[in-house]
């Protein structure tokens, strides 16, 4: 497909569509009847009148089409108002640029399309009258003029529009100059050439005490000291008689008097204009005695400058309006190293600046304007003061001894009183120190954060495991107290995550894997994700969602780092009881999420502050709620490199953060396909919930599977007695018999003592710590259930070969004893395990023994792990390697592995998951 070109003069197209006002208004009957006849008299089902503005075309009047829009790069009237005459498509399927547009291969399916262009008053084509069918036909040569013929009537429609304004602007042109003159702050007169006062404007009232009725109709003269007082003609001779040919008015200083007899200095700019055989002067007063009094005080102030140039700490370089250096302060003299003396009256200060970065300035600039900059400081301020802005950033300095210093430089035009730019002021402060200081800081977090990261995932994990009984159960106080550890090392996690995340936003290094995706399961993940933090809270989440289907282009993992971070604020300052409400709404070509609480709102003086590095509203140690207050800042940074923009509402009843992102067209998946192994493999599913169990029952049939549902744990064991089955699902909670009892005994039958079990419940923690570690469980989910994890359970301990002698061998390479110590525990029940601590171990186990996967640091103490995997690769069979470290892969060094996992961000659940998908990928079949 092709999309449409835009016209050479498009920025004066669009301003000309816009001028009409028509754009997103209400249907009319005018523009309607066109479209009817239209429609009608070419027996098409199609007819329409589209306007293109810049990223779509929008349908003024549509008959057989229930859309209002469609986007300009699939559009058919885009190529259309390209030419004059009448675009005809005879059959769309033999044309390339349209065979595979989607308004082709989908609804509303054109086969056929002709558009004539509408134009506007001044000739620019911003629409078009067009005709569609869904067969292949052309028009003959008088249907195409019929069809001119319409379109000319729409564009008479247009062209009245236009006319209108035109007059409309007349009119208003008119009353603007009588307001210019009634509010002006000099004072206007108008005299004839007998000198009587024919006009006296409200600012002449003002400058002279008079009010307008005392001056119409009377000499001039009254307004005059002597000697003109006495001769009103006196001024006006000295006028004709002084001006140059062909010169119209004069202006210069004179003195005027007021109604109390009082005199004062004003400007006096004096116009003769001719009315047929009468001239009309035109006086424009201005009473200067303020800029009087200010030249008085000129000199002080001068030197009072002169005395802060010398003082301030700053380096001050002042040009004036055509570049050449007018002073040099002894800030600048420090900094640079050079004289006064040797930079003053120099035509430009080009001699400190970095030539490379001003030729990339003057390259950016000439992009920006369409035109050629000169790579001269001189030149590049100019045309940025131009814009009214002053010209602040960053740029290299070069010293007189030649060493180079960053510094941000601040420049800014100076007007004289007419406006005109007379000069131009650079302020400048040395950043070499606060470089270095925010170089070190930046050291500091990454290392303290990459220090801390390998011990925090054994304690982590550790403690997870401890929790989920594989120790045996606890003493009840000795399981709070791990609780407590537990969730304060999650904690510490999300600290150091926190400050890696902001160390790589700042530096550039933050990796985005963008791609067009469906929206509402990633708020849905989020959400998920989010529960239990907000369950802990007493605080619910309200989903409302009335969009269709919404695809927009993001990283899903940003985003729900994102939406989390949200969501944990507005229940983290919820009242207990509460619900917070998430909603989706479309708007424009962009969809905002909005998550909104109940909470006290922000305090007006925080406002300003809350996406600042570390800001938090009450950051005393005493606050009531946790957090690094970084949350914020880097949720920021990362939606508007998604392209998005991220902001607030917030009064004393709640507060509503929102995130705004770009629409995108539906991205092109394939469909996730059912579990390898399933074929029809029989699955027990024991829920007493039944709308949960036909969930269940659902999932599992569109998988392959043959699930058959047990509402009690009697009605299970019978069906165990009758029928094999591959898998079983089980709640915890069951109504006749405890689940955790339902297993052990299940385990003491041979019928089912090998039975693949993945738990599904809403009580995952207590009922793991109720276990104690001796029974193997394929799988815990919490509710909600991912409906992709519980598949991949099944589907692993399907086929799994936990408990038989032939068990998955694993290489563990790990330099830190700990977590080795944490991973082996995790994975006990369902491979063996060698571990290696630094290079030469690995080399030797590896050449000793053949394995199913390995799993790999990076980071040991002789080398970096990437010198084994040509050694991996090289045994045969070659096993899986899965990446676990404290370092984050890029994209591409990420896709040489089977899977890559993060210590500080991976919890035992998704370990022990990934792990067990990388066993069975690689197990032959049948094993």
């Amino acid at each position: 497909m092709k999309e449409p070109d835009y016209p050479p003069d498009e920025a004066e197209r669009l301003d000309a569509l816009l001028a009409l006002k028509l754009l997103d208004t209400p249907g009319e009957d005018r523009y309607d009847r066109i479209t009817r006849l239209a429609q009608r008299l070419f027996k098409v089902p199609i007819a329409l009148i589209s306007l293109i503005d810049a990223e779509r075309q929008w349908f003024k009047s549509r008959q057989g089409l229930s859309a209002t829009e469609t986007p300009r790069r699939i559009s058919f009237c885009g190529h259309a108002i390209l030419q004059d005459g009448i675009f005809m498509v005879p059959d769309t399927l033999d044309a390339p640029r349209f065979a595979d547009n989607p308004l082709v291969t989908d609804a509303p399916g054109i086969r056929f399309y002709a558009g004539a262009p509408l134009s506007t008053l001044e000739g620019f084509r911003i629409g078009t009258l067009c005709l569609i069918d869904t067969a292949p036909r052309e028009l003959s040569a008088e249907d195409q003029q019929s069809l001119r013929d319409l379109a000319d009537l729409v564009q008479s429609e247009l062209t009245q529009i236009r006319a209108q304004q035109m007059v409309e602007a007349l009119h208003n042109q008119e009353a603007r100059m009588r307001a210019i003159v009634n509010t002006a702050i000099d004072g206007i007169v108008t005299i004839n050439d007998a000198g009587i006062v024919e006009s006296f404007n409200p600012a002449a009232e003002r400058i002279f005490g008079y009010a307008a009725e005392e001056v119409l109709g009377n000499n001039v003269r009254m307004l005059m000291p002597e000697p003109y007082h006495s001769e009103h003609d006196g001024y006006l001779e000295r006028f004709l008689r002084t001006r140059e040919p062909h010169v119209t008015g004069i202006g210069r200083e004179v003195v005027g008097r007021c109604k109390d007899g009082s005199t004062f200095p004003m400007d006096l700019a004096v116009g003769e204009t001719e009315l047929g055989s009468r001239r009309l002067f035109t006086g424009i007063i201005r009473n200067i005695s303020v800029r009087k009094n200010a030249q008085r005080d000129l000199a002080a102030r001068d030197a009072m400058q002169k005395a802060i140039l010398k003082g301030v700490s700053y380096a001050i370089v002042a040009t004036d309006e055509s570049g050449t250096i007018r002073a040099f302060n002894p800030a600048a003299e420090r900094m640079l190293g050079f004289d006064a003396s040797e930079m003053i009256g120099l035509s430009s200060p080009l001699v400190f600046h970095d030539p490379l970065e001003l030729r990339a300035r003057a390259a950016e600039l000439s992009t920006e304007f369409g035109c050629t900059i000169a790579t001269d400081f001189h030149a590049i301020v100019a045309r940025t003061a131009r814009l009214g802005e002053a010209d602040e950033r960053e740029w290299t300095l070069i010293r007189k001894n030649g060493s180079r210093l960053s510094a941000m430089l601040s420049v800014t035009a100076l007007q004289d009183s007419d406006g005109r730019i007379s000069g131009f002021v650079g302020i400048a402060y040395d950043l070499t120190e606060q470089k270095e200081s925010e170089r070190l800081k930046k050291e500091f977090i990454s290392t303290v954060s990459h220090e801390l990261r390998t011990p925090l995932t054994s304690i982590r994990g550790s403690l997870g495991l401890i929790m989920g009984g594989v120790a045996g159960s606890l003493p009840s106080q000795a399981a709070k107290l791990v609780e407590v550890a537990h969730r304060n090392s999650e904690r510490l996690v999300r600290l150091i995550n926190d400050m890696l995340d902001i160390e790589k936003i700042a530096s550039g290094k933050m990796a985005f894997n963008l791609s067009a995706q469906a929206l509402l399961p990633v708020i849905t993940q989020a959400i998920d994700a989010s529960r239990g933090y907000a369950r802990e809270l007493g605080v619910a989440f309200e989903l409302h969602d009335d969009t269709e289907d919404v695809h927009v282009r993001i990283d899903s993992d940003r985003l729900v780092q994102v939406l989390t971070n949200l969501l944990a604020n507005a229940a983290k300052f919820s009242p207990r009881g509460a619900s917070v409400r998430i909603s989706v709404q479309v708007s424009n070509g962009r969809v905002r999420i909005a998550v909104t609480d109940s909470g006290p709102g922000i305090p007006a003086a925080f406002q300003h502050r809350i996406f600042q590095k570390f800001s938090q509203a009450d950051a005393s140690d005493a606050r009531q709620k946790g957090g690094t207050g970084l949350g914020l800042a880097i949720s920021r940074a990362l939606v508007e490199a998604m392209s998005g923009t991220i902001g607030f509402d917030s009064s004393t009843s709640g507060t509503c953060f929102w995130v705004e992102l770009p629409c995108t067209g539906p991205a092109t998946q394939r469909p996730s396909p059912a579990p390898e192994q399933a074929h029809g493999a029989r699955i027990l599913v024991c829920e007493d919930d039944p709308d949960f169990a036909e969930l269940i029952r659902f999932v599992l049939e569109e998988a392959g599977y043959r699930p058959d549902i047990a509402y009690s744990a009697a009605a299970a064991k019978s069906m165990l007695r009758q029928h094999a089955y591959d898998a079983m699902t089980l709640d915890i909670g069951l109504p006749d018999q405890d689940g955790v009892s339902l297993i052990r005994e299940l385990r003491g039958e041979a019928y089912a003592r090998n039975l693949p079990v993945v738990v599904v419940t809403a009580t995952r923690v207590a009922g793991k710590a109720r276990l104690g570690g001796e029974l193997a469980i394929a799988d815990w989910l919490e509710k909600p259930v991912d409906h992709k994890r519980l598949l991949a359970a099944l589907d692993n301990s399907r086929n799994g070969s936990e408990g038989s002698a032939d068990r998955p061998r694993i290489l563990h390479v790990e330099d830190d004893h700990d977590v080795h110590r944490f991973v082996e525990a995790l994975i006990a029940n369902i491979a063996m395990i060698d571990h290696a601590y630094d290079l030469q171990a690995a080399r030797a186990l590896l050449s000793e023994n053949a394995y199913d996967l390995v799993i790999l640091d990076l980071g040991l103490p002789d080398g970096s792990g990437w010198s084994l995997v040509p050694v991996i690769a090289s045994k045969q069979p070659e096993p899986r390697v899965v990446v676990f470290s404290a370092s984050e892969l890029s994209e591409h060094d990420s896709q040489q592995f089977a899977a890559c996992l993060l210590k500080s961000s991976t919890d035992n659940d998704r370990l022990l998951s990934t792990l067990r998908t990388q066993i069975q990928r690689n197990l032959p079949r049948g094993q």
